[in-house]
Protein backbone atom coordinates (compact mmCIF):
# COMPACT_ATOMS: atom_id res chain seq x y z
CA UNK A 1 0.00 0.00 0.00
CA UNK A 2 1.38 3.18 -1.03
CA UNK A 3 1.85 6.48 0.91
CA UNK A 4 -0.84 8.37 -0.86
CA UNK A 5 -3.50 5.41 -0.40
CA UNK A 6 -2.30 5.48 3.31
CA UNK A 7 -3.02 9.26 3.77
CA UNK A 8 -5.87 9.19 1.29
CA UNK A 9 -7.68 6.74 3.01
CA UNK A 10 -6.99 8.27 6.33
CA UNK A 11 -8.46 12.03 5.07
CA UNK A 12 -11.69 10.45 4.05
CA UNK A 13 -12.73 7.95 6.85
CA UNK A 14 -11.39 10.42 9.71
CA UNK A 15 -14.18 12.98 8.57
CA UNK A 16 -16.81 14.29 11.05
CA UNK A 17 -20.18 12.19 10.24
CA UNK A 18 -23.65 13.07 11.48
CA UNK A 19 -25.83 11.11 9.39
CA UNK A 20 -29.29 11.65 8.37
CA UNK A 21 -32.26 9.63 9.97
CA UNK A 22 -33.17 8.23 6.61
CA UNK A 23 -29.64 7.26 6.46
CA UNK A 24 -30.89 3.38 5.56
CA UNK A 25 -32.89 3.99 3.31
CA UNK A 26 -30.19 6.48 1.32
CA UNK A 27 -27.88 3.34 2.04
CA UNK A 28 -30.26 0.85 0.25
CA UNK A 29 -31.30 3.35 -2.72
CA UNK A 30 -27.56 3.64 -3.15
CA UNK A 31 -26.67 -0.15 -2.74
CA UNK A 32 -29.61 -0.69 -5.37
CA UNK A 33 -27.97 1.34 -7.89
CA UNK A 34 -24.38 -0.17 -7.67
CA UNK A 35 -26.02 -3.62 -8.30
CA UNK A 36 -27.48 -2.52 -11.48
CA UNK A 37 -24.65 -0.75 -12.51
CA UNK A 38 -22.91 -3.88 -12.38
CA UNK A 39 -25.78 -6.02 -13.73
CA UNK A 40 -25.67 -3.98 -16.73
CA UNK A 41 -22.20 -3.41 -17.82
CA UNK A 42 -20.53 -6.03 -16.76
CA UNK A 43 -18.27 -4.17 -14.62
CA UNK A 44 -17.48 -3.74 -11.32
CA UNK A 45 -19.02 -1.41 -8.92
CA UNK A 46 -17.88 -0.22 -5.53
CA UNK A 47 -19.93 1.57 -3.37
CA UNK A 48 -17.61 2.92 0.01
CA UNK A 49 -19.56 4.27 3.55
CA UNK A 50 -16.53 6.16 4.78
CA UNK A 51 -18.51 6.17 8.28
CA UNK A 52 -18.39 2.93 8.75
CA UNK A 53 -15.36 2.15 7.16
CA UNK A 54 -16.94 -0.78 4.56
CA UNK A 55 -17.81 -1.12 1.13
CA UNK A 56 -19.88 -3.18 -0.73
CA UNK A 57 -18.82 -4.85 -4.41
CA UNK A 58 -21.33 -5.45 -6.93
CA UNK A 59 -19.17 -6.98 -10.37
CA UNK A 60 -19.95 -8.50 -13.63
CA UNK A 61 -17.91 -10.44 -15.50
CA UNK A 62 -14.94 -7.91 -15.59
CA UNK A 63 -15.01 -8.55 -12.00
CA UNK A 64 -14.98 -12.93 -12.83
CA UNK A 65 -12.07 -12.21 -14.62
CA UNK A 66 -10.13 -10.76 -11.41
CA UNK A 67 -11.28 -13.20 -8.74
CA UNK A 68 -14.59 -11.78 -7.83
CA UNK A 69 -16.89 -14.66 -7.78
CA UNK A 70 -19.37 -12.89 -5.84
CA UNK A 71 -22.13 -10.75 -7.18
CA UNK A 72 -22.31 -8.77 -3.89
CA UNK A 73 -19.63 -8.67 -1.40
CA UNK A 74 -19.66 -6.56 1.61
CA UNK A 75 -15.87 -5.96 3.44
CA UNK A 76 -14.46 -4.44 6.30
CA UNK A 77 -12.28 -1.54 4.62
CA UNK A 78 -13.87 1.36 2.74
CA UNK A 79 -11.50 1.25 -0.44
CA UNK A 80 -11.48 -1.64 -2.88
CA UNK A 81 -8.22 -3.46 -2.12
CA UNK A 82 -8.94 -6.22 -4.54
CA UNK A 83 -9.43 -3.88 -7.17
CA UNK A 84 -6.38 -1.99 -6.47
CA UNK A 85 -4.36 -5.17 -6.46
CA UNK A 86 -4.98 -5.59 -9.90
CA UNK A 87 -4.02 -2.10 -11.37
CA UNK A 88 -0.48 -1.25 -12.63
CA UNK A 89 1.13 1.02 -9.56
CA UNK A 90 1.77 3.49 -11.97
CA UNK A 91 -1.93 3.75 -12.75
CA UNK A 92 -3.06 3.25 -9.34
CA UNK A 93 -1.15 6.98 -8.05
CA UNK A 94 -2.12 8.38 -10.47
CA UNK A 95 -5.87 7.66 -9.67
CA UNK A 96 -4.41 8.71 -5.60
CA UNK A 97 -3.21 11.95 -6.97
CA UNK A 98 -6.48 12.73 -9.13
CA UNK A 99 -8.57 11.77 -6.23
CA UNK A 100 -6.70 14.23 -3.78
CA UNK A 101 -7.07 16.41 -6.48
CA UNK A 102 -10.67 15.87 -6.74
CA UNK A 103 -11.34 15.94 -2.65
CA UNK A 104 -9.92 18.81 -2.51
CA UNK A 105 -11.88 21.12 -5.16
CA UNK A 106 -15.12 19.70 -3.62
CA UNK A 107 -14.34 20.72 -0.20
CA UNK A 108 -13.80 23.85 -1.51
CA UNK A 109 -17.14 24.47 -2.94
CA UNK A 110 -20.72 24.04 -1.79
CA UNK A 111 -22.37 20.98 -0.75
CA UNK A 112 -25.37 21.56 -3.53
CA UNK A 113 -22.36 21.52 -6.05
CA UNK A 114 -20.17 18.63 -5.53
CA UNK A 115 -22.92 16.58 -6.79
CA UNK A 116 -22.42 17.67 -10.36
CA UNK A 117 -18.93 16.68 -10.54
CA UNK A 118 -17.21 12.72 -10.74
CA UNK A 119 -14.01 11.75 -11.49
CA UNK A 120 -12.87 10.04 -14.61
CA UNK A 121 -9.50 8.17 -14.61
CA UNK A 122 -8.23 5.38 -17.38
CA UNK A 123 -6.22 2.49 -15.95
CA UNK A 124 -4.74 -0.77 -16.69
CA UNK A 125 -5.76 -3.96 -15.09
CA UNK A 126 -2.50 -6.41 -14.98
CA UNK A 127 -4.30 -10.23 -15.72
CA UNK A 128 -2.59 -13.46 -13.84
CA UNK A 129 -1.31 -14.02 -17.51
CA UNK A 130 0.30 -10.86 -18.06
CA UNK A 131 -1.63 -9.07 -20.10
CA UNK A 132 -3.16 -5.65 -20.02
CA UNK A 133 -6.85 -4.61 -20.06
CA UNK A 134 -7.28 -1.08 -20.36
CA UNK A 135 -10.24 0.27 -17.65
CA UNK A 136 -12.09 3.36 -17.53
CA UNK A 137 -13.05 4.42 -14.15
CA UNK A 138 -15.09 6.74 -12.15
CA UNK A 139 -15.68 8.03 -9.01
CA UNK A 140 -18.94 9.75 -7.38
CA UNK A 141 -18.93 11.51 -4.27
CA UNK A 142 -22.74 10.73 -4.11
CA UNK A 143 -23.02 11.38 -0.51
CA UNK A 144 -22.18 14.77 0.94
CA UNK A 145 -23.35 15.57 4.75
CA UNK A 146 -24.81 19.04 5.37
CA UNK A 147 -21.65 19.68 7.22
CA UNK A 148 -19.62 19.06 3.72
CA UNK A 149 -18.57 15.39 4.91
CA UNK A 150 -18.25 12.84 2.38
CA UNK A 151 -20.44 10.13 3.43
CA UNK A 152 -20.74 7.62 0.74
CA UNK A 153 -18.76 7.47 -2.42
CA UNK A 154 -19.66 5.27 -6.00
CA UNK A 155 -16.63 3.88 -8.14
CA UNK A 156 -17.39 2.20 -11.28
CA UNK A 157 -14.94 0.34 -13.74
CA UNK A 158 -15.41 -1.18 -16.82
CA UNK A 159 -13.27 -1.94 -20.04
CA UNK A 160 -13.18 0.80 -22.32
CA UNK A 161 -10.87 1.67 -25.76
CA UNK A 162 -7.70 2.98 -24.71
CA UNK A 163 -6.83 6.68 -25.64
CA UNK A 164 -4.05 8.91 -24.95
CA UNK A 165 -7.11 11.09 -22.47
CA UNK A 166 -5.58 10.95 -19.26
CA UNK A 167 -7.48 11.29 -15.62
CA UNK A 168 -10.10 14.27 -15.64
CA UNK A 169 -12.78 15.67 -13.14
CA UNK A 170 -16.29 16.27 -15.18
CA UNK A 171 -19.19 18.55 -14.47
CA UNK A 172 -21.90 16.45 -15.24
CA UNK A 173 -24.10 19.41 -16.36
CA UNK A 174 -22.05 19.70 -19.13
CA UNK A 175 -20.30 16.74 -19.81
CA UNK A 176 -17.29 19.01 -20.07
CA UNK A 177 -13.40 17.97 -18.31
CA UNK A 178 -12.24 20.87 -16.53
CA UNK A 179 -9.77 22.98 -18.24
CA UNK A 180 -6.08 22.61 -17.29
CA UNK A 181 -5.71 26.05 -15.80
CA UNK A 182 -8.48 25.19 -13.85
CA UNK A 183 -6.99 22.04 -12.23
CA UNK A 184 -3.60 24.47 -11.51
CA UNK A 185 -5.75 26.63 -9.85
CA UNK A 186 -7.06 24.64 -7.49
CA UNK A 187 -3.30 23.03 -6.82
CA UNK A 188 -1.87 26.18 -6.23
CA UNK A 189 -4.29 26.58 -3.02
CA UNK A 190 -3.05 23.67 -1.97
CA UNK A 191 0.42 25.58 0.04
CA UNK A 192 1.17 28.62 0.67
CA UNK A 193 4.05 30.43 -1.05
CA UNK A 194 6.79 29.78 1.60
CA UNK A 195 5.39 26.23 2.29
CA UNK A 196 5.75 25.75 -1.90
CA UNK A 197 9.75 27.24 -1.68
CA UNK A 198 10.12 24.48 1.54
CA UNK A 199 9.23 22.09 -0.83
CA UNK A 200 11.37 23.16 -4.01
CA UNK A 201 14.03 22.81 -1.60
CA UNK A 202 13.08 19.88 0.03
CA UNK A 203 13.17 18.25 -3.51
CA UNK A 204 16.77 19.42 -4.31
CA UNK A 205 17.37 17.15 -1.16
CA UNK A 206 18.72 19.98 1.21
CA UNK A 207 17.94 19.73 4.83
CA UNK A 208 16.38 21.81 7.72
CA UNK A 209 19.19 23.75 8.34
CA UNK A 210 20.06 24.30 4.72
CA UNK A 211 16.72 25.64 3.98
CA UNK A 212 16.55 27.92 7.20
CA UNK A 213 19.12 29.30 6.02
CA UNK A 214 19.08 29.62 2.37
CA UNK A 215 15.08 31.40 3.31
CA UNK A 216 16.63 33.19 6.09
CA UNK A 217 13.74 31.27 8.63
CA UNK A 218 14.34 29.64 12.00
CA UNK A 219 14.60 25.60 11.64
CA UNK A 220 11.50 25.50 13.89
CA UNK A 221 9.71 27.59 11.49
CA UNK A 222 11.41 24.78 8.38
CA UNK A 223 9.67 22.24 10.99
CA UNK A 224 6.55 23.23 11.08
CA UNK A 225 6.17 24.17 7.22
CA UNK A 226 7.54 20.46 6.78
CA UNK A 227 4.33 19.10 8.98
CA UNK A 228 2.07 21.40 7.13
CA UNK A 229 3.09 20.16 3.69
CA UNK A 230 2.29 16.60 4.72
CA UNK A 231 -0.74 17.19 6.06
CA UNK A 232 -2.61 19.11 2.92
CA UNK A 233 -0.99 16.58 0.75
CA UNK A 234 -1.45 13.59 2.72
CA UNK A 235 1.23 11.52 2.91
CA UNK A 236 3.34 10.66 5.30
CA UNK A 237 7.03 11.24 4.43
CA UNK A 238 9.20 14.08 2.38
CA UNK A 239 9.78 11.50 -0.40
CA UNK A 240 5.92 10.92 -1.13
CA UNK A 241 5.13 14.63 -0.71
CA UNK A 242 8.04 15.58 -3.22
CA UNK A 243 6.79 12.83 -5.23
CA UNK A 244 3.56 14.60 -4.84
CA UNK A 245 4.52 18.62 -5.88
CA UNK A 246 5.94 17.26 -9.03
CA UNK A 247 2.84 15.06 -10.71
CA UNK A 248 0.71 18.46 -9.23
CA UNK A 249 3.18 20.91 -10.67
CA UNK A 250 3.52 22.84 -7.54
CA UNK A 251 7.31 22.14 -8.54
CA UNK A 252 9.73 21.23 -11.27
CA UNK A 253 12.66 18.61 -11.18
Amino acid sequence: MSNQEQELKALLTNQEFVLPKERRKILERRKRLAQAFAETENGIAVLSDFQDNSRYIYSGSLGNMIGLYTSALKTDSAFEEEVFNCILPEDLLERHVLELRFFRMLQSMPVEERPYYNMVCPVHFRMQDGSRIPILHRSYYCETLPNGSTWLALCLYTPFIETKVGGQIVDNRTGQALLPEIYAQIDRQLLSTRETEVLALLAKGQSSKQIADALCISVNTVSRHRQNILAVLQVSNTAAAVEIGLRLRLIYA
